[in-house]
Order: C-alpha cells, then structure tokens, then sequence
C-alpha cells in the first residue's frame, strides 16, 4: 500500500510537471527558433467594437508581412472570441494561449471582460494590450500588485480621461460656443461609467452648468421615451449620452420621436458606419466622439482610413486604431529585442514613443502600464445629412461646422 501511495505521488508529480511546462511553452518562446510570431486577437466577433479589433489586427498583421515581416519570420493572427462576456473571454484566452500557442495578445471590448482575463496573465506570463476597455480599475491593479499584473498593458483612454475631455467639450463647445447651460445626464449604469457619470455632474456643476436631469439606467431598458419627456420638462438644453453597452437604436429613435433638445457626448454603436442605415436615418445631429476619424490625427490616420474602408467596406471604430497601433508597437519591440520573452516584450513597451494612426508619441505609464497623458485625442464626430460623420470639435481637427437637429433649424 505504501509503495502504492509513493507512486501515485509520484504520477502527480509528473502530472504537475507536464501541466506546468504546457504553461511555460504557451509564450516566451526562443525567438531564434521560433519559425513564425503568434499574435493573438481578442474581441466578441459579432459586435461592432470586436469586428473592429479583428479588421485591424489583421490589417496590421498583412501589412508587416508584406513588408518581410520581424527578421524574415511571418506573423500569424489566431481570432479569440470573447462574445463580450467574462467566461467566454477566459475560454477564448486559454485556447488562443494554450492551443493555439500565440505569444503576445491584443484587444478585448468590455472592462468586465478584461477584468476576467488579468488573473491568468501571471499565471501563462504573457503580455496583453487591451483595446478596447477603460475602467481605470484594470491599470490601478496593475500599481498595486505590479509583480503579478506586469504584463498587462492598456492602449486605450480610460475613462477618467474621457471623463475630463467630456466636460471640455461640454463647456469650451457647448457652453461657451452654441449658449447652452443646462444639462441632462443619460448615462448607462457599467463598471466603465460608475465614476465617469457622477464626477461629470460634479465638474459641470463646478464650472457654473446647471445639471436639470441625471439618470443612470439599466443596460436591458429599450424604451427612452419617458426617460426623454422626463430630461425635456427640466428645461434641458443638451443632453450628454453616455452609451456603450446599452441599447442604442431605441435611445436614438426615441430621441428623435420625442424631439428633444440636442444630444451628444458618447454611443459608441453611433462611431460605427453602418449606424445611419440600423436607425433609418434617426442618428441625424447625434454627436460622439469617435478616437479615430478622418481627420488628421498624425500623418498616417488618413491613409489607415482609406486603406480600413477600403478593405473592409465600413468605417474604422474606436477599437480600430488603439489595435493596429498596438500589432505594430509589439511587432516594433520584438524587431529591436529579438525576443518573445515577456520581460523584453514589457522593457520595450515601457520605454516606447510610437507613431501610430492616433498619436505621434504613443506610451505607457511605467507604474500603472496605462496610456500615457496627453497621448490621445478624442475628435466629437456629428451625423450629418447624407449620412456624413464630420468632425466639429476642436477645431484642429474640423471637417465640417455643428448642425442643429432638423427639428431645431
């Protein structure tokens, strides 16, 4: 019986040993012998923001290769799908990392998703840049346990960030420029906004606005409606959206039914392209802003613009550009490195000044792995007539002069 005590221990430990090599050969790989780089892309295939993270890593993995990819060596994409939910985004993760043996991954639509994910990242030590989530929570973790989250990396605007260019827009624009000082507040009630909703009342407030009307509803609500009539009998003068998981086709038609006082800040359904024809049309003076635009954000933002519609017949979304600018940041620093460790890998992302198709000098906080300050630009896109996105703020970046509604003209 002893002995077969001892050799089941044994067995065990040979088990434990042959799982935790499986682990270690997921990523940081030998460069030297690796035939080809593994990049792994993660984002719900069914849903605007998803789509636009498999389009552009793809568009930057073919690009790369055409130009001879890292030292000779081909890049591969492997496509996760997270479906937007947490336990779907763990099982996407582990196949791509575990089966398919990617080295590095990209993307991710959802902060909770995200969330979900950061765990396991110690444990396959495998460098991540997410592009698509802002809760400030997922770079806070990485300053409080830096040892364990190091390997996460956000090249995305939080959403304290959005938070603060919200309320410049609402008051260099909306005040200051169109005469409005009375606000309603719509704001879908996710981790992403917990922070966000409240401190842009709070800011509006300070700077001498007059908040009418704040509401925070619940994803599943579909009829706007009294919500609308509720915000008009304030007095409101604009409403400021903030929508990314909720329903927004009903939000924008009702909006339009109701016939209430303009609307923009952010719905993120309303950067995709093909949001005219999902409203019928209902999208008309409806401003977001979009992160990316065709504008000139750098000298290469146009050109990934025509090139993205071109290819893929829509426009790029807001996940787009941080994931195209993400591929070529890592392919960058496996170029200079000739590594697929993870510490290269992170010693290069941390010491980074990217050109991309967002920023001129794209990087990351060293402490929190978080997209440095001042690194972004968020232009306030308007559906106009004909289904044009034009940009009306700031004026830097202008294609286009702010409409008013069609029932305001």
């Amino acid at each position: 019986m002893r002995g077969k005590k001892y050799g089941w221990i044994v067995m065990l430990a040979v088990l434990a040993l042959i799982f935790t090599a499986t682990n270690s050969m997921a990523a940081n790989r030998d460069f030297k012998k690796a035939k080809t780089i593994r990049i792994g892309s993660l984002g719900p295939v069914q849903l605007a923001p998803g789509i636009g993270i498999h389009n552009s890593t793809k568009m930057a993995v073919d690009e790369i290769n055409a130009a001879g990819g890292i030292d000779g060596k081909k890049l591969e994409l492997f496509i996760g799908d997270t479906e937007g939910k947490p336990e779907k985004g763990i099982t996407a993760m582990k196949k791509l990392i575990l089966e398919d043996k990617v080295d590095v991954l990209v993307g991710c639509y959802s902060s909770g998703v995200a969330l979900a994910l950061q765990p396991y990242l110690a444990k396959y030590k495998i460098v991540y840049i997410a592009t698509g989530t802002a809760s400030t929570t997922l770079t806070d973790n990485v300053a409080k346990d830096p040892k364990k989250l190091k390997y996460f990396f956000r090249d995305m605007i939080n959403s304290d960030r959005q938070q603060q260019w919200a309320t410049k827009f609402l008051t260099e624009f909306v005040n200051k420029k169109l005469g409005f000082n009375k606000f309603a507040i719509l704001a879908e009630n996710t981790m992403w906004v917990q922070a966000y909703a409240p401190n842009l009342k709070k800011d509006l407030e300070k700077a001498g606005m007059d908040v009418t009307f704040y509401e925070m509803f619940d994803v599943d609500i579909k009829d706007f409606s009294p919500t609308f009539v509720k915000a008009k009998s304030t007095g409101a003068q604009w409403i400021a959206q903030i929508v990314s998981h909720a329903a927004s086709i009903p939000l924008v038609k009702a909006w339009q039914d109701t016939k209430v006082a303009p609307m923009g800040l952010c719905d993120v359904a309303s950067m995709d392209s093909t949001f005219w024809d999902m409203t019928g049309g209902k999208c008309l003076g409806e401003i977001t802003y979009n992160f990316i635009a065709k504008a000139p954000l750098t000298d290469k933002t146009i050109p990934f613009w025509d090139k993205y519609v071109n290819l893929y017949k829509t426009n790029p979304v807001y996940t787009s550009g941080f994931s195209y600018d993400a591929v070529y940041m890592l392919a960058d620093i496996i170029r200079q490195k000739k590594s697929l460790k993870s510490d290269d890998i992170i010693a290069g992302l941390e010491n980074i000044s990217y050109t991309g198709v967002l920023h001129s000098a794209t990087g990351f906080d060293k402490k929190t792995h978080d997209l440095l300050e001042g690194r972004y630009v968020m232009p306030m896109v308007q559906w106009q007539d004909d289904a044009k996105q034009v940009v009306v703020w700031p004026d830097e970046f202008k294609t286009g002069d702010y409409m008013l509604p069609p029932w305001q003209r």
